[in-house]
C-alpha cells in the first residue's frame, strides 16, 4: 500500500473520521465505490456506486481525472457514503514488481536499499516513481525475501485527482490483488472450519491482463508473481451501473461486446496459467523444505469460468475453488455482482474487526493432517520471528509553512 495527501487536511481528517473509510477500486472499465460498517458474522454495506469509465487506459471510457472527480463526488453525495478518506486499489498492471533478496536491516535501512535496487533493476527514474515494498516470510540465513512495487507517480497523481476534493482526500492506493487476498483471508477465517486454512493457502487473481499468483503461509504473503496474458472474460457481455440504477452523470450502464466463446481457446490459456503456477509452487517448494497449498483460490472476473479452477486443479494438485466474497456483505447494493468487486470490499474493510466464525470446531482428522504437514515442513526454515508485513510506504507531505518569530526571538 502506499499512502498520501496533505499533511495538515489529513491531521483533521483523523480526528474526524468514520469507522470506515470510501474504498474506490479503479478498474479497466470503472471505477467502483464501496463503504462497509462492522458487523457480526458479515459487514454491512453502507453503500455502493459503479460509475463507468476509468482515468487509466482500459476496455472502457477514458475519462479525465476532473471529469471523474466530479462524478465521484455526486456518487458520494448522493448515495449515502459518509467520510471523507478514500482508499483506491489499482491494477496489477500499473504496477511493476519483482522479488528481492536482501540482508536482514532495520526498516529504515530496508526502505533505502529497496529504493536503490528498484531503480537498478526496473531501469526507472526514482524522482518520477512511487516505490513500496513488503517483506515475504521471515529472515533465514541473515536474509530476507523483499517483494519491490513500483508505480508511476503520475498514475499516483491521478488516482489522487480524481479522489480528492474539497471535501475528500485520498490516503493509500493499493495493490487490487493485496486487497483481494484481504477480503480472501477474511471470509475463510470466518467460515473454514479449520482455522488453519485461512492462513495456509495459495490465491490466483485474475484482472483482464495480469493473474497475480500469492502463496500465504502462517498468515504472511510469503510469494507474489504477475503473470501477463489475456485473462478477461470471455463470450460475456459486462455491465456497469450504479448502484440504484439512478444516473450519477453520463450513462448509467455500459457494455463491452464480448468474444465469441471458444472452449479450445480458453482451455489452453487456463493450462498456460497453471503450467505457470505450477513452476512458481515448484520454486517456492524448494525454497520453503517442502511447503505446498492445500488450496488454490480463484478471484477476479474471470475465475467464474469453469475450466479455470478445473485445469488449475489438474494442473498444480491441490483443490481449486472459486471466492464467493459477496457472502461477506450482508444486503449489498443491486450494482455488487460477481468477484469484480473483491478489490473492493478488501479495501473497504480494512479497518474494520475480523468476522465472527460460524462453523464448528475443527474436526479432529484436519487437525490431525495440519499437524504432521506442518511438522513435515518445518526442517528448521525460519531463525527469526517473522516480520510485520504492511507494505505500506508514506510519502513525503508538503513542507509546512515556518512559524513565523515571535517578539523575543526577533529580538
Amino acid at each position: 500500500m502506499f499512502g498520501f495527501g496533505k499533511q495538515s487536511r489529513s491531521s483533521w481528517i483523523t480526528r474526524n473520521r468514520p469507522s470506515a473509510p470510501i474504498a474506490a477500486d479503479f478498474g479497466r472499465s470503472s471505477v467502483r465505490l464501496l463503504q462497509l460498517a462492522a458487523g457480526a458474522t458479515e459487514y454491512r454495506c453502507t453503500a455502493a456506486a459503479e460509475i463507468p469509465g476509468s482515468p487509466f487506459a482500459g476496455n472502457g471510457h477514458k475519462l479525465d481525472p476532473q471529469v471523474l472527480a466530479s462524478r465521484i463526488n455526486d456518487a458520494i453525495r448522493g448515495l449515502g457514503f459518509g467520510g471523507q478518506r478514500i482508499a483506491a486499489t489499482l491494477p496489477a498492471e500499473l504496477f511493476q514488481t519483482d522479488i528481492a533478496r536482501l540482508p536482514a536491516m532495520s526498516d529504515k535501512e530496508l526502505a533505502d536499499s529497496v529504493r536503490y535496487e528498484a531503480i537498478d533493476r526496473f531501469g526507472i527514474d526514482g524522482d518520477r516513481s512511487v516505490i513500496g515494498h513488503l517483506r515475504l516470510g521471515a529472515t533465514a540465513g541473515g536474509s530476507n525475501d523483499v517483494l519491490m512495487m513500483v508505480l508511476p507517480r503520475e498514475v499516483v497523481d491521478t488516482a489522487s485527482a480524481a479522489l480528492s476534493s474539497n471535501t475528500t482526500l485520498a490516503f493509500r492506493v493499493e495493490h487490487a490483488a493485496l486487497s483481494a487476498l484481504r477480503a480472501v483471508t477474511r471470509q475463510r477465517a470466518s467460515e473454514c472450519a479449520d482455522p488453519a486454512e485461512s492462513r495456509d493457502y495459495a490465491m490466483i487473481h485474475l484482472e483482464d491482463r495480469v493473474a497475480t499468483l500469492v502463496l500465504l503461509r502462517d498468515g504472511a504473503v510469503s510469494f507474489l508473481r504477475a503473470i501477463r496474458g489475456d485473462w478477461a472474460p470471455v463470450g460475456m457481455t459486462m455491465h456497469r451501473r450504479t448502484s440504484t440504477g439512478r444516473i450519477v452523470s453520463g450513462d448509467a450502464a455500459i457494455a463491452v461486446d464480448g468474444v465469441p466463446m471458444d472452449d479450445s481457446g480458453t482451455a489452453w490459456r487456463w493450462c498456460s496459467l497453471a503450467e505457470e503456477s505450477l513452476r512458481c509452487l515448484r520454486h517456492f517448494e524448494r525454497t520453503a523444505g517442502g511447503w505446498w497449498p492445500r488450496e488454490i483460490v480463484l478471484t477476479g472476473p474471470a475465475a467464474t469460468d469453469p475450466q479455470a479452477a478445473a485445469t488449475v486443479e489438474s494442473v498444480c494438485g491441490a483443490r481449486a475453488s472459486l471466492a464467493v466474497p459477496i457472502r461477506m456483505i450482508d444486503e449489498p447494493e443491486a450494482c455488487m455482482h460477481g468477484n469484480e468487486w473483491i478489490a473492493a470490499i478488501g479495501s473497504a474493510c480494512a479497518e474494520l474487526p475480523a468476522l465472527v466464525r460460524n462453523v464448528r470446531a475443527v474436526p479432529q482428522p484436519a487437525a490431525q493432517a495440519r499437524t504432521a504437514i506442518q511438522q513435515r515442513t518445518a526442517a528448521g526454515m525460519r531463525t527469526a520471528a517473522r516480520a510485520a508485513n504492511t507494505g505500506t510506504i508514506q510519502l513525503d507531505p508538503e513542507p509546512k509553512p515556518a512559524p513565523a518569530p515571535t517578539n523575543g526571538a526577533a529580538a
